[in-house]
């Protein structure tokens, strides 16, 4: 007799063989946390019993808990830093040194001194498994130049592939990371994020030189090493489950999201305080080494090859699928973060297990609301709610209501005297600011070769840019005033008051950013008592507006499903009722 319960796994079947899980955070979020826990079984886990009786959220935790001990799979662990090593090992042992000794030098910590620790610690296991690799390369290169491949060559490859990716490199990674924290604390971490700067330049790890066609190389070498994977799995009849730690440059994220349906981007976020603790706990870091870092963690502002190769996990942050709250609680406590990997990763295996949270309703209003902004630099989407979470008005970023968001000017409008309706008296007729548009885009667009590359793109241009750097000829630097559009925040506070929507003392803030210095204020005057946030603002706002007086609110680091995610883990495949019919019936 056929049982209908077979269609039902059917049904799920590609949802469960098949799940690739990024992990992207600032150092010391908890991202390597994260992947060891998801590379361990169900029972090593231990995840927090669920409550018996309880709020509607610890319902749900017994839902997701019970899923879980029964479905779980333990996930196989890519780091990206094994990758980066895996191109450092393309290379001879001396150059390894000459590079090392030459970017960690200083006054108090002199070249000999690297060299000599680096000889005595990992030159003889280096030398081997160069030649390791120099012989994977070697072997792959004569498969590929043979007429006729057997099977069972390509599997004995394979194996070895695997062995070394996953067995041998992540171990000498961590013996190299520990050479290089013996120099000094933040020695690992800047060699490799200036050789991961290198690879996506040239291919190469120790070469800067800057040439497009690398940008994608760290992220073709990890897409290699999961096909080996997954072929490996499909003869040993095994699911594919997979974790890449860590993202810390988006255009590798959006790689993996381009060619896998099932691929998650997980952002593990923590408050500053609690990230500082961790790195000077684990690492013995001082403030200046931590200041080091989070200067090249944070949000740049490039118009150069940068742009393509450099960390920007601001907006891998920005770019996530799930965010996940990985606070302090206490020395080695992640019940926490167990908990929320738990619940997604269910909720990947199976959609509309459970319904969102309401911050998760909240938030992705705000996310959807940001997509209607025309800015060019950033979209941002924000929702008020009152204290029960009932949505009183959303915004986003964009020029007040009746003119013209940047992204729909064309440059060559405003040049030419078209279009005249959407530019401002000040942006046709101002002598200093015409000059410097004419400076930065005339000749480019007077190039057919420019032109040809811009294949029919709208030439919009930014107010703000333009203008600073017409302040910046006269010594005043740069405004942030000078901006077109209302703040997303903004926005969404003027829009109760253009059309009488109910007060909002003692509601809360969702934004998909963070509130600036100007938003806090108003904020804060109109008696919102908690703010949502998913990226910090680098800004002075948190610290010099929202905590000080007798009506600061309270700042909440938001965790849940959003953009994309939230339609594939919160929509059933089929309704929960008939799935339960069909698996009950005797049919």
């Amino acid at each position: 007799m056929v049982q209908l319960s077979d269609g039902i796994d059917t049904l799920y079947e590609n949802r469960k063989k098949f799940i690739i899980i990024g992990l992207t955070g600032r150092t010391g979020s908890g991202c390597s946390s994260a992947a060891q826990i998801l590379s361990k079984s169900v029972e090593n886990i231990t995840l927090p019993k669920p409550k018996l009786c309880g709020e509607s959220n610890d319902r749900k935790y017994k839902i997701i808990y019970d899923f879980a001990q029964n479905n779980w799979e333990q996930f196989h662990w890519i780091q990206i830093k094994t990758i980066i090593t895996s191109f450092i090992l393309d290379n001879p042992y001396v150059d390894f040194e000459d590079y090392v000794s030459k970017t960690l030098a200083t006054a108090t910590l002199p070249k000999d001194v690297i060299r000599e620790q680096l000889q005595k610690t990992i030159k003889d296991k280096y030398i081997s498994l160069h030649k390791k690799r120099d012989e994977l390369n070697k072997s792959r290169k004569k498969l590929e130049a043979s007429n006729t491949i057997k099977k069972d060559q390509i599997e004995a490859r394979r194996e070895k592939s695997y062995d070394f990716y996953f067995k041998t490199l992540p171990v000498f990674t961590n013996e190299l990371k520990e050479t290089l924290n013996i120099l000094s604390g933040n020695s690992y971490t800047k060699v490799y994020q200036l050789i991961g700067d290198n690879i996506r330049s040239s291919g190469k790890a120790f070469d800067s030189h800057f040439n497009a066609k690398n940008i994608y190389r760290i992220s073709i070498r990890v897409n290699k090493i999961i096909k080996i994977f997954t072929k490996r799995a499909k003869k040993n009849k095994d699911n594919v489950y997979i974790v890449i730690d860590t993202f810390r440059n988006p255009f590798e994220a959006i790689f993996f999201r381009e060619r896998y349906a099932a691929f998650y981007l997980l952002s593990i976020n923590t408050k500053n305080a609690h990230r500082e603790h961790r790195l000077k706990k684990m690492l013995s870091l001082t403030d200046d080494q931590l200041t080091e870092i989070d200067e090249k963690e944070g949000e740049q502002s490039y118009n150069d090859e940068k742009f393509f190769i450099s960390q920007n996990i601001p907006k891998c942050i920005e770019l996530s699928d799930i965010h996940i709250n990985n606070p302090h609680v206490a020395e080695d406590d992640f019940s926490t973060l167990k908990k929320q990997l738990a619940w997604y990763v269910s909720l990947i295996m199976h959609p509309g297990l459970i319904a969102p949270s309401r911050e998760e309703r909240c938030m992705q209003m705000a996310y959807n609301a940001k997509l209607a902004s025309g800015c060019l630099s950033r979209q941002v989407g924000a929702t008020i709610a009152n204290e029960s979470n009932s949505i009183q008005a959303i915004g986003w970023n964009d020029p007040a209501h009746g003119q013209s968001p940047c992204l729909l000017r064309n440059v060559k409008d405003l040049i030419n005297s078209e279009d005249t309706g959407v530019y401002s008296k000040y942006e046709k007729n101002n002598k200093k600011f015409r000059d410097e548009l004419k400076r930065k885009y005339e000749k480019a667009l007077a190039d057919p070769n420019l032109v040809k590359k811009l294949c029919g793109r709208n030439v919009s241009y930014c107010f703000k840019k333009i203008q600073n750097e017409v302040d910046k000829k006269k010594n005043k630097g740069g405004n942030q005033v000078y901006t077109r559009s209302l703040h997303a925040e903004e926005n969404a506070f003027l829009q109760i008051v253009k059309y009488g929507g109910a007060g909002i003392k003692g509601g809360k803030l969702y934004t998909t950013a963070s509130p600036c210095e100007l938003c806090s204020k108003k904020a804060y005057q109109l008696g919102i008592k908690d703010i949502i946030y998913i990226d910090p603002y680098p800004g002075i706002a948190k610290d010099h507006i929202l905590r000080i007086g007798t009506e600061a609110p309270k700042l909440t680091l938001f965790h849940g499903a959003i953009g994309r995610a939230y339609n594939q883990l919160f929509e059933p495949v089929i309704p929960y009722k008939d799935e339960l019919e069909m698996i009950l019936s005797k049919k």
